[in-house]
């Protein structure tokens, strides 16, 4: 288990990591939350390559500063490095002379990525490098995997088959922490969200449980109305949009809702709406920044 608790970094005056305390345990964790909320932060401390200002990070009970902690972790940046010129067998070698990697399963993937191995990688594009160090990644021994924008700028088919990788090594009993703004991708494959709002935690939820806070509702009225009217029966309203004469909405509330609004504003439709898991979590971060204001 990764163990973090009261987690404070700060950078100059920026507070990137407030105070924080989170468990990752064995699965897949979806870490997200806007640009700047502390993701990338998060991570290279659970790594040990920021030390926090205060706070302690355990990685199986071993502080994460500590060499015995930092062999159980591979963390993939968004920007890895690369040896200057080498190819895919090139990386392979430098990082083999680094951690311990499966290079059976890592020439199985790449195979599957249909890369060419002894290309120089700087030759590649954006997607087709990333897919280098997803293989990297998945092909390492350690214990717990932390995968930073994990699937920013690849296809679909590759997504594919990089969540078919990620469940086998779940199934091994791997910790794998992907921070990503693709919830898309994520929603089939994560047991749990971990959303980050100003360095601090805004929801954790399963994925089960997603969206259980929000009701989205579409609705026609006789008279017209605004979000004030909804506000004015106690709701919280996270989303008001008029398309014609139907209004579609989301407030912060459950089933007892639909009957103070039925008995409050007499609606001639009104109808509860499937929330998908990107409003969902984008709601939840409404909600955070409304909170802290």
């Amino acid at each position: 288990m990764i163990a973090v608790q009261d987690l404070y970094k700060t950078f100059e005056k920026v507070e990137a990591v407030n105070h924080l305390n989170v468990d990752f345990n064995p699965g897949v964790i979806g870490l997200v939350g806007v640009n700047g909320s502390g993701k990338s932060t998060l991570l290279r401390c659970i790594s040990g390559i920021y030390s926090p200002n205060s706070g302690k990070v355990l990685i199986d009970g071993i502080p994460a500063t500590e060499i015995e902690a930092k062999r159980k972790v591979f963390f993939l940046s968004d920007d890895p490095y690369a040896p200057r010129g080498a190819s895919v067998d090139g990386i392979l070698d430098f990082y083999c002379s680094l951690f311990e990697i499966d290079e059976v399963k890592f020439s199985e993937i790449i195979s599957r990525f249909d890369l060419p191995r002894k290309r120089s990688v700087s030759t590649f594009s954006k997607g087709m490098r990333r897919q280098v160090f997803i293989a990297l990644a998945l092909s390492m021994k350690a214990d717990h995997l932390l995968l930073d924008e994990a699937f920013d700028g690849l296809d679909p088919l590759v997504v594919d088959t990089i969540k078919g990788e990620v469940l086998d090594a779940a199934m091994n009993g791997k910790t794998i922490i992907i921070s990503s703004h693709n919830i898309y991708a994520l929603q089939h494959i994560v047991d749990r969200f971990v959303i980050l709002s100003s360095g601090k935690i805004a929801e954790t939820m399963e994925t089960n449980d997603m969206g259980e806070r929000f009701i989205k509702y579409q609705a026609a009225f006789p008279i017209p109305i605004n979000e004030g009217n909804l506000t004015a029966l106690g709701f919280n309203v996270l989303s008001f949009r008029q398309v014609g004469s139907v209004i579609h909405f989301v407030i912060a509330g459950d089933e007892s809702s639909k009957t103070l609004i039925e008995d409050s504003l007499h609606p001639l439709l009104l109808e509860k709406v499937e929330l998908g898991a990107e409003e969902v979590v984008a709601l939840e971060m409404k909600l955070a920044k409304k909170e802290e204001r």
